[in-house]
């Protein structure tokens, strides 16, 4: 299993930390994880956040390929209609690529939260058809091809993208919250990004279901390697962890990935499923919340999570929140380096 970490670039007021803090801080652990081996960093978007939430992670990805040497540069994920036309986000990537000697990678989705629609001015039911379109641009644009492309949302008049890429095939990835957005990543032939809040069986779950998808498409699932995201911190003590981070988790969870945008259920004590509705829920901090799915603890604790989700969903590419929002830039480091030290190390010694 290969280890990534993951950048949302918040900078919550209530924290008093500003956005050049936050990015400043970042670019220096995201080049201590270079020198430490991290095999990769993903960044991703959302727009008109009140916390700063990265707006741009196209430049933030420029911006880390000039400070870094070896970690590989992804994005989970940009969200493709907000980008005018894919033809610019092609050259964009190409570029990132290029600046990245080839180690740059792209994911893209379609958007799911009706402010940002409404911010663009754009109709949120034409997201699937506009995102579909646009990564078969994407794909004949990276070819150098000269091409045309006549669809329902973009037009291309016999254009041939330069430079391009390093890489043949540009890597690119699709995250998709719902079934039928994972059949779509299938049949589009690309490997899928599971997000921050499955349990371990959801994300199997998930997987299995793309997998199926993957077969009916007559593709070979082992070439569609696994990624997935998590919350994740390590510190020394296992309380300790949960303490320190508290208070940036629920920052999240309560302002952020919170209803009515994403839906939670907890578990009633007769095991029934009660769905929760209200961001200021007591589940959000409970460990009922946290169990098989977040990764928050000391180095034991986190290694033995890290490898059921190994072991148990296939796993090939662990993707680790390494800055909470607000978070001081002491613990994120600390947990960086207890992660490649001591947490890694026990996973991969089985």
């Amino acid at each position: 299993m290969k280890y990534a970490i993951f950048y949302s670039l918040q900078a919550p007021a209530e924290f008093g930390v500003t956005p050049q803090q936050v990015y400043a801080e970042a670019l220096e652990q995201i080049a201590h994880a270079d020198a430490l081996g991290i095999h990769q960093v993903w960044l991703t978007e959302h727009h008109f956040m009140d916390d700063a939430y990265c707006p741009s992670p196209m430049i933030a990805a420029a911006a880390i390929a000039g400070r870094t040497k070896q970690i590989r540069i992804g994005q989970g994920v940009v969200l493709l209609p907000f980008y005018g036309h894919p033809l610019r986000l092609a050259e964009d990537a190409a570029v990132l690529d290029v600046v990245s000697g080839g180690r740059f990678e792209l994911g893209v989705g379609r958007g799911y939260r009706p402010h940002e629609f409404e911010g663009f001015g754009m109709d949120i039911k034409k997201r699937m058809g506009m995102t579909n379109e646009g990564i078969e641009i994407l794909r004949r644009a990276w070819t150098g091809e000269r091409f045309s492309f006549d669809g329902k949302h973009y037009q291309v008049r016999d254009a041939r993208l330069t430079p391009t890429p390093v890489q043949n095939p540009m890597p690119l990835w699709s995250g998709a919250g719902v079934a039928a957005a994972r059949r779509n990543v299938a049949a589009l032939g690309m490997p899928l990004l599971v997000s921050l809040i499955t349990d371990l069986e959801e994300t199997k779950a998930e997987f299995a279901d793309y997998t199926a998808a993957l077969i009916e498409h007559g593709r070979d699932p082992k070439q569609f390697p696994r990624a997935l995201i998590r919350e994740f911190y390590v510190a020394p003590d296992h309380e300790q962890a949960w303490r320190e981070v508290k208070s940036h988790f629920l920052h999240i969870y309560r302002k952020v990935y919170c209803p009515p945008f994403l839906v939670f259920h907890d578990v009633n004590p007769d095991g029934s499923r009660r769905r929760v509705t209200d961001p200021a829920d007591p589940y959000f901090e409970s460990e009922n919340y946290r169990r098989d799915r977040h990764i928050i603890g000391d180095p034991e604790h986190c290694a033995r999570e890290l490898k059921r989700f190994k072991d148990e969903a296939g796993i090939d590419i662990m993707i680790l929140r390494m800055q909470f929002p607000g978070q001081s830039h002491a613990q994120v480091m600390r947990s960086l380096e207890l992660l490649v030290r001591e947490v890694i190390p026990r996973v991969e010694a089985g």
